[in-house]
């Protein structure tokens, strides 16, 4: 009985992190999109947009506005040709900041929301990407 016990302990945690979230790498694009029509696509119709992007891995091109970065590596990126209109791709796993040249980046990840409501005085909104990976042209 005991030794049921320890395997209980050790072999359980180990399988549940093994059991992770797929490669968002090897995974296909429902949708492909710059970061501008995305966030203009829920700004026109949220609820239709929700339906359509939420929960979907979509890929998202534009140009880099911010890279956030601990332990010098690059953890997530907002991509935006403006201040407005944000698609905010947090990776994955880390990045090394050799891995993002130029100022354009194009990222898949899983749409898990919009920040945002097209009839405030503050224009624009945020989509937010999870479990993104980079994508290489």
């Amino acid at each position: 009985m005991k030794n049921i016990l320890h395997f209980v302990l050790f072999a359980v945690p180990f399988v549940l992190l093994s059991c992770g979230h797929s490669e968002m790498a090897d995974e296909e694009a429902a949708y492909a999109v710059s970061g501008d029509e995305i966030v203009q696509a829920f700004l026109d119709n949220e609820q239709e947009s929700s339906a359509k992007y939420i929960d979907q891995i979509i890929q998202v091109s534009g140009p880099i506005m911010e890279l956030s970065k601990e332990n010098g590596q690059v953890t997530a990126v907002m991509i935006s040709s403006d201040e407005y209109n944000i698609v905010s791709c947090t990776f994955q796993h880390p990045l090394s900041p050799d891995d993002i040249s130029g100022d354009q980046i194009t990222v898949k990840g899983v749409c898990s929301g919009f920040l945002g409501d097209a009839s405030s005085m503050i224009p624009g909104g945020t989509v937010e990407l999870k479990r993104s990976s980079l994508v290489t042209q």
